[in-house]
């Protein structure tokens, strides 16, 4: 039974993803006046469709992804709507607007997130009776907001902060009760342990933040998100990622199972880490991604004029396969690697 649901979860989260992403190509070129053939839900054979005003929307078979087919897109075409026939500054936002999309409803649906579940927070649940804590004013569950010139926006962030403050004259900010209270530490660097100490022994608490507060730590969280995923591709590119750092289908299901198991706030914070890979991953220049297409547009900007519509069509389809092969090639490998 948990095996079916979490199929089912990981199939309506890939879905909402990829109808996220395709909507911003789908709403951009709406916008203006694109030709656009088909809106697709899923990948392969169609199980569903509706044509309302020239636009076909389907339902597809396997649920990995989406589409969103232009008129003369991958092709010539003389129509004043068609794709190849706009300007390549109108592309390349139609082009962009699917990873912007993905970026952006993470910044939501991090908020929400925040705002419904909150985050840890390091409080405090006991100190030394000389120590700078102490001496500061500091009380038994005050949680850490501020360590001088650092806002905490999780945990792990009080230790960094602690280090970096400025060990003769520390400002801190905690939460008392729900007011906000400034408190000065002097001397808190300790001869003895060689580093900077308040003298304090902290723990994680749940801690709501004020909305404002939320939207903001959601962009800095998204914005970490970006940091690392761009340092994990550098790596593959430079062949420095292990046997198992990557994954597919499978894999995602694996994990949104893990998520499911541990519970609803899990499974969206999962979902706000998969929205941003699947906008870097999209991001990346290879033919057949928004990346690869993003590259052409630049190189005809740069040119003045398009590389033949047939011959880029070609070379996308190629990415396109040797991206599906990819895709069942990692498939095989998620399957052994459950199997062991």
């Amino acid at each position: 039974m948990t095996t079916i649901v979490s199929i089912l979860v990981a199939a309506i989260v890939i879905g909402v993803l990829a109808f996220v992403h395709e909507l911003g190509h789908f709403w951009v070129a709406k916008k203006f006046g694109f030709g656009i053939l088909e809106f697709a839900i899923g990948m392969g054979p169609v199980l569903w469709k509706k044509e309302k005003d020239g636009v076909q929307y389907s339902l597809r078979a396997f649920p990995i992804g989406g589409l969103c087919r232009f008129e003369g897109e991958d092709e010539n075409s003389n129509s004043a709507t068609a794709f190849n026939k706009q300007a390549v500054w109108k592309r390349m936002l139609v082009a962009a607007a699917g990873p912007f999309m993905n970026l952006l409803f993470a910044v939501v649906f991090a908020t929400v997130t925040l705002a419904a579940y909150g985050d840890y927070m390091p409080e405090i649940v006991d100190f030394a009776s000389a120590s700078p804590a102490a001496e500061a004013g500091m009380q038994k569950g005050d949680v850490l907001l501020r360590v001088g010139n650092t806002k905490l926006e999780y945990y792990t962030d009080a230790t960094d902060a602690i280090m970096a403050a400025d060990s003769e004259s520390c400002t801190v900010i905690v939460d008392r009760g729900g007011e906000k209270v400034e408190l000065t530490l002097h001397a808190i660097y300790s001869e003895a342990e060689g580093r900077n100490m308040l003298g304090v022994t902290i723990q994680p608490v749940r801690y709501h933040f004020p909305i404002f507060t939320c939207i903001g730590n959601s962009f800095h969280y998204i914005g970490e998100l970006v940091n690392t995923m761009v340092g994990f591709f550098g790596n593959l590119f430079k062949g420095e990622v292990h046997d198992g750092d990557l994954g597919g289908p499978v894999m995602i299901v694996d994990v949104i199972g893990q998520a499911v198991r541990l519970g609803f706030e899990t499974v969206l914070r999962l979902t706000v880490l998969l929205s941003v890979n699947l906008a870097i991953v999209n991001l990346l220049p290879i033919p057949g991604l928004d990346g690869g297409r993003l590259v052409f547009m630049l190189i005809e900007a740069v040119r003045g004029k398009p590389m033949d519509p047939d011959k880029e069509g070609m070379i996308h389809l190629i990415g396109f396969a040797l991206l599906m092969a990819l895709v069942v090639f990692l498939t095989y490998k998620d399957v052994v690697r459950l199997l062991r």
